[in-house]
């Protein structure tokens, strides 16, 4: 079969979607902790490129911001006992990483500042995710998910259950690749965990339980951490 190629083609939104959001982590892997660092926590940078880029690109292609999971998740009876499930099983994983001396121990100096005491740590750690986790759902599971699947289902007419496979795919790809640099852990999570989170963001049509969800996980994490 010969695939035949326009120039039009690689503008077309579902393309400038993806495009925006390698750019984002690119110029973010390279220079959000160089720049733009209040105290010593707080990357605005990583905030300004993770929402300011995604909210710029949503206006230029006129995606409804009512498409992009800002809104109250809808959560039936069945879903919410699944829900359920799934918090208890992750709080089992969570359990088992905790005797993992090995993983900690990989972050064992992190947000200390001036001799601060755990409390301390704690609130450091609270300010840095302030300034990148709220950007990474954003990025992720609003511009790139959401994004992606009304692209597809919507100007690109494909069917609703392929959008939405290849939405969770590529925020999949985007997810674990970026964690490569971390301990082996935390990609791996990942191949779980991504997945588990588009979906739930997709069927609930909102970001805010996985924002949750991943809020949850590094509160863990980072209590465990300090306080252990």
């Amino acid at each position: 079969m010969k695939l035949t190629l326009k120039k039009e083609d690689l503008f077309r939104p579902f393309m400038i979607v993806i495009l925006a959001a390698l750019l984002v982590q690119f110029a973010g892997r390279y220079f959000a902790a160089r720049y733009l660092i209040i105290g010593d926590h707080f990357y605005s940078l990583w905030l300004i490129l993770r929402i300011g880029v995604p909210v710029a690109v949503i206006f230029i292609l006129k995606i409804p911001f009512n498409e992009i999971g800002l809104g109250r998740p809808h959560i039936d009876h069945g879903f919410g006992r699944a829900l359920l499930v799934m918090a208890a099983l992750l709080a089992a994983a969570f359990a088992g990483i905790y005797f993992y001396q090995g993983y900690f121990a990989s972050y064992g100096g992190s947000f200390s500042s001036g001799g601060q005491g755990a409390w301390g740590r704690f609130a450091n750690f609270m300010v840095f995710t302030l300034s990148t986790l709220t950007g990474w759902e954003f990025l992720h599971r609003g511009f790139l998910l959401m994004g992606l699947f009304f692209a597809l289902s919507k100007w690109e007419k494909a069917d609703p259950a392929t959008a939405a496979l290849v939405s969770v795919a590529v925020v999949w790809v985007f997810e674990v690749v970026f964690h490569f640099t971390k301990p082996m852990l935390e990609p791996a999570g990942l191949l779980i965990g991504s997945p588990i989170l588009s979906y739930i963001a997709l069927r609930t049509g909102s970001i805010w339980i996985p924002f949750f969800a991943h809020l949850s996980v590094e509160i863990l994490f980072i209590a465990s951490l300090i306080f252990r």
